[in-house]
């Protein structure tokens, strides 16, 4: 039931209707058979009881319709059926999350999973996401179908509306970012926006003339870019910032030494982070002894959960936050700053708590054992990425110089390992938005550097090590798992490959065989939207209970320890990992832990799209002032409504609809990424390249469109 439109409703006399039907039930109040219902329908409908032999075949189809129709209501719950009567169990009264979509209607889904389709004009005044409470109306070819009679809890309280006229006593808006076209109003004012101008507006519950009333909190102009961050702050329904904790306040330096008691002391250990240049959360350090026999590495974590208690009113913040949202050149962190930013934050020369995993490997990388520990360190030096991967280039002699070539060195047995033994190491370039105080400046790809890899590779290893712990004691956690790819989508990309002449070995494991499509069209000009298709074939990691592994790294434990600053569910594995530390009573239970792991992964995704919008933004910014100028670009996907193009000059990408192609009538074939002309027979391929010429810029709905040259 996915549909938001509403079937064409059955034909035949009103008794046969299901809308009909519910209206006479919603009248009893007490047990009915299924031959008092029909009586009543007739009596009610002015039809005559007719004798078994001279039924029409359209009074046999509407008692047909009605047993399918009381049977329905019996599975879905809303009747019970005891030795032959019907009883209501409950009002034809629901309530759950409605979904709106571009025409304004949408599907309502209960907790248990039950979706109703609503139509547009039942959707009550409700918005996207709402809880809302509905009543059942009809079901039309066995799907259900509701109105919404009220709305329970907003999604969001505030909207981003654009004026699109006055009348004598009030401003008309259209809401930005929001399905279905919907229109509000607010009152005339001394100090209004102009029309074309964006405003933040919050509903009032007062309605006119159909249209629901509205308060403007600020206003800015179309071309005001200070308005980005907010736009997609209030899209994604971004938490504000933090308030003031209780628990935070007795924080103070007697906490501070009775947490030291019983750690291990790393601080003579020569210990490194490297982060970003602009980061201030530094959530992991890391340490390294090699020695003939192999190495051992020492990860080490921020010990968070030393000040966040479990339950607490900061811990339920962090949970329903589930992360931190690093948007642009400003971050809405998960905890506090005087936690994520101070006294959690690994700084250089200051001495912090933290759970440390002590692992070893023998010179071919292969694991010996781990160990984990409550610790304290004292970072002895903050590097960026760009020195630590200058210092690794420059081969230095220095005592640090010699500690990166050491980490460099395993890191790369590491990861040669791990591809070996089925990791998909994907090559996909990252993008930067290049910021002067708060405004764009240009849109770059960023380069992967040895650091990276370092810290990669090191932080994989803590995760692994840590899940692996936890699995085999049969401590209740949270893990990363991520699952195979379905066959649907293997065969799909199968195919694919073989049009552009890559073959795909199925007689070895499939990550192993993905690899070797990987290493095949390294340095080709479709290297980049290859990975991307492999990248879209796989399905999406989660945090579950069960410790499945992930397919994409090739690891049959996976967990996230290493970043508890920014990601709730490390903080979860933090708990359990000192559980297994102490041998005290397990912190979460199964059922404590799978509404947790749900939480996480949704609010993943919503700071994942929230992120991407914002990219999106900044690409139609950086377009705006260059229609009509031509590009050199590669084609990067295909849709059902045209074909994506990346232009190379800068990562920023946009589409060139099929009614801009009007040599022909083109075909979209989304399996095999191809667009092609049904006449002549021309074709566009995923990887081609083409030129084009930008058309036009919408700010309002994200979107750069291209015509080709």
């Amino acid at each position: 039931m996915t549909r938001s439109d509403s079937p064409r409703p059955r034909t035949g006399g009103p008794q046969d209707s299901s809308r009909h039907i519910l209206a006479h039930i919603k009248q009893l109040n007490g047990p009915f058979t299924e031959q008092s219902l029909s009586a009543k329908i007739s009596t009610e409908s002015g039809q005559k009881k007719k004798s078994t032999k001279g039924r029409s075949r359209a009074s046999r189809k509407g008692e047909s319709r009605l047993s399918e129709l009381l049977a329905l209501l019996s599975n879905i719950g809303f009747l019970e059926f005891n030795r032959g009567k019907y009883t209501r169990t409950r009002d034809f009264r629901i309530q759950g999350t409605l979904r709106t979509d571009a025409r304004g209607g949408g599907v309502l889904r209960t907790p248990d999973g039950t979706e109703f389709l609503v139509r547009r004009e039942d959707t009550g005044g409700a918005h996207f996401n709402d809880e809302v409470i509905a009543e059942l109306t009809d079901i039309r070819e066995d799907r259900l179908c509701a109105a919404v009679t009220g709305v329970a809890k907003r999604k969001k309280e505030r909207y981003l509306a654009q004026v699109r006229g006055k009348s004598k006593s009030q401003i008309h808006f259209v809401l930005i970012d929001q399905p279905g076209n919907i229109e509000v109003f607010a009152p005339r004012s001394p100090v209004e926006p102009n029309k074309g101008d964006l405003s933040i507006v919050k509903l009032t519950g007062r309605t006119s003339g159909g249209l629901q009333e509205c308060e403007v909190d600020e206003s800015y102009a179309p071309d005001d870019e200070s308005l980005d961050l907010r736009r997609v702050m209030i899209k994604h329904s971004i938490p504000e910032p933090h308030g003031e904790y209780e628990e935070l306040g007795a924080i103070d330096q007697g906490f501070i030494t009775r947490e030291r008691k019983g750690r291990k002391d790393f601080r003579k250990l020569r210990t490194i982070t490297i982060d970003g240049k602009n980061a201030k959360d530094f959530d992991d350090a890391i340490s390294l002894e090699k020695t003939r026999k192999g190495y051992t590495l020492y990860v080490h974590i921020a010990d968070v959960s030393a000040f966040v208690a479990k339950g607490s009113p900061l811990d339920k913040e962090a949970r329903a936050r589930g992360t931190s949202f690093y948007l642009g050149n400003h971050v809405v962190p998960m905890l506090p700053e005087a936690l994520s930013n101070d006294l959690c934050s690994l700084r250089e020369g200051v001495e912090r708590l933290v759970l440390s995993a002590e692992m070893s490997f023998d010179r071919s990388g292969a694991f010996v054992s781990s160990s984990f520990h409550r610790g304290i360190i004292k970072s002895d030096k903050r590097l960026t990425y760009e020195q630590a991967h200058d210092m690794v280039m420059k081969k230095g002699r220095d005592k640090l110089s010699k500690l990166l070539l050491d980490m460099q060195e395993l890191a790369a047995i590491l990861k040669k390992r791990r591809i070996d033994h089925g990791r998909v190491d994907l090559n996909l370039t990252d993008s930067e938005v290049v910021y002067e105080g708060n405004y764009l400046i240009d849109i770059i790809s960023v380069q992967r550097l040895v650091s990276h890899v370092i810290v990669e590779e090191f932080m994989l290893s803590a995760n692994e090590a840590v899940s692996r712990a936890l699995r085999e004691n049969a401590i209740p956690a949270l893990f990363r798992v991520h699952e195979s790819v379905s066959q649907e989508k293997l065969s799909a990309l199968v195919k694919f490959l073989r049009t552009l002449g890559v073959q795909m070995n199925l007689k070895v494991s499939i990550g192993s065989a993905l690899q070797s499509v990987i290493d095949q069209v390294r340095g080709r000009e479709y290297e980049e939207v290859i990975n991307f298709i492999i990248l879209k074939s796989m399905m999406q990691a989660f945090y579950g209970v069960e410790p499945l592994g992930h397919f994409g790294l090739g690891f049959a434990d996976y967990t996230h320890f290493t970043s508890p600053i920014r990601r709730y569910p490390d903080l979860i594995v933090h708990r359990c990992l000192k559980s297994l530390i102490a041998g005290s009573p397990r912190p979460y239970t199964l059922e404590e832990l799978i509404p947790i792991g749900e939480t996480s992964s949704t609010m993943e995704r919503v700071a994942v799209n929230a992120e991407r919008d914002l990219f999106k933004l900044k690409c139609c910014r950086l377009m705006l002032d260059r229609i009509g100028d031509e590009f050199d670009s590669v084609i990067s996907s295909v849709a059902r409504f045209g074909f994506f193009v990346t232009i190379l000059e800068r990562p920023i990408e946009g589409l060139v609809p099929l009614r801009f192609l009007t040599d022909d009538f083109y075909l979209v074939q989304e399996d095999e990424h191809t667009v092609i002309g049904k006449r002549l027979g021309k074709r566009f391929r995923l990887g081609d390249k083409v030129r084009v010429r930008l058309v036009s810029v919408e700010m309002e709905t994200m979107r750069i469109d291209f015509e080709l040259v």
